[in-house]
C-alpha cells in the first residue's frame, strides 16, 4: 500500500487555500488534514494531530512563516515554503525542515515536483542505512565517485550530481535523474574532496556542480528549476569560478 501523507495548509489568503486544495485533490497520496490562516492557528493544529507536510506561506499576520519554523520541534515534518517574493525564500534555506519553496502564482507541474521531492526525502529518511562517500582524489581525470551501502557499492558520475545540501550530521546528494542519496559526512570535508572536480561552495549548507548552474541572480543561483541561496561570504569566489568555467 502506498503511503498517504497528511498535509497542513498554512496561508492567510483564501484563494491560496482553494488553489492548493484543488491541486492536492488531484493526487492520491496526499490528504489535507487542516487549513490554517496564520501561524498561531498552525501551532495549535500541530499539537492536535500528526502532520507530514506543511505548505507554509512566509508572510502572515501574528506569526510569520519564518517565526513558525523557529518554533517547530518535530524533525520528521517537512515543509514546502510558499511566497510571492523569491527574495523572501532565501532565509528559509537555513532550516533543515524546508525541502522546497513555491513561488506564487503556483503552477500545478511545479507543485507536483515539490511534493515528489518531499516524498523522496521522507522515504530516504525512514529507510536510512549507513552510507559512505569515496572520491578518487588521486586523479583529476576521474569521472565518478562511489557510495558504499553495506556490501553494495554505487558508482555515481560527477556529471550526474547537481548539488549537495548539508542536513544535520548528513548530506543530501541531488542527482540529475531526480534521485536523492543521503550519506553521513560533513559539507566542509566533502567540499575539499570535490573542489578539484568543478564543484563550489555557495552557502554554509550548499555545494553545487558548476556545470549545472545556469544563472546567478544577486543572492541566489539557478540549477534547472531549483533556486539555491548564494551566501555573501561565498559570493565573490563563486562568481569568479563560475565565469572561468
Amino acid at each position: 500500500m502506498n503511503a498517504i501523507y497528511n498535509i497542513l495548509i498554512v496561508d492567510d489568503e483564501p484563494y491560496a487555500h482553494n488553489l492548493l486544495e484543488s491541486y492536492c485533490n488531484k493526487l492520491d497520496y496526499v490528504k489535507i488534514i487542516g487549513n490554517c490562516y496564520n501561524g498561531l492557528e498552525a501551532l495549535n493544529e500541530l499539537n492536535k494531530q500528526p502532520v507530514d507536510i506543511i505548505l507554509l506561506d512566509i508572510q502572515m499576520p501574528e506569526i510569520s512563516g519564518i517565526e513558525l519554523l523557529d518554533t517547530i520541534q518535530k524533525e520528521d515534518i517537512k515543509v514546502i515554503m510558499i511566497t510571492a517574493y523569491s527574495d523572501s525564500a532565501i532565509e528559509t534555506y537555513n532550516y533543515d525542515l524546508v525541502v522546497d519553496y513555491l513561488l506564487k502564482p503556483i503552477k500545478f507541474v511545479r507543485f507536483v515536483k515539490a511534493l515528489e521531492r518531499v516524498k523522496k526525502v521522507i522515504t530516504l529518511e525512514k529507510n536510512e542505512t549507513s552510507q559512505s562517500f569515496e572520491t578518487n582524489t588521486s586523479s583529476t581525470n576521474s569521472t565518478y565517485f562511489c557510495i558504499k551501502e553495506g556490501k553494495i557499492i554505487h558508482k555515481i558520475t560527477y556529471e550526474s550530481l547537481l548539488y549537495i545540501q548539508s542536513y544535520g550530521n548528513y548530506l543530501k546528494l541531488f542527482l540529475t535523474d531526480g534521485e536523492i542519496k543521503i550519506i553521513r559526512n560533513t559539507i566542509s570535508k566533502i567540499d575539499k574532496e570535490l573542489s578539484m572536480f568543478e564543484f563550489c561552495r555557495i552557502h554554509k549548507s550548499y555545494l553545487v556542480n558548476l556545470k549545472h548552474v545556469s544563472k546567478i541572480d544577486a543572492n541566489r543561483i539557478q540549477i534547472n528549476d531549483i533556486t539555491l541561496p548564494l551566501g555573501s561570504s561565498y559570493s565573490r569566489y563563486f562568481k569568479e569560478k563560475f565565469i572561468r568555467e
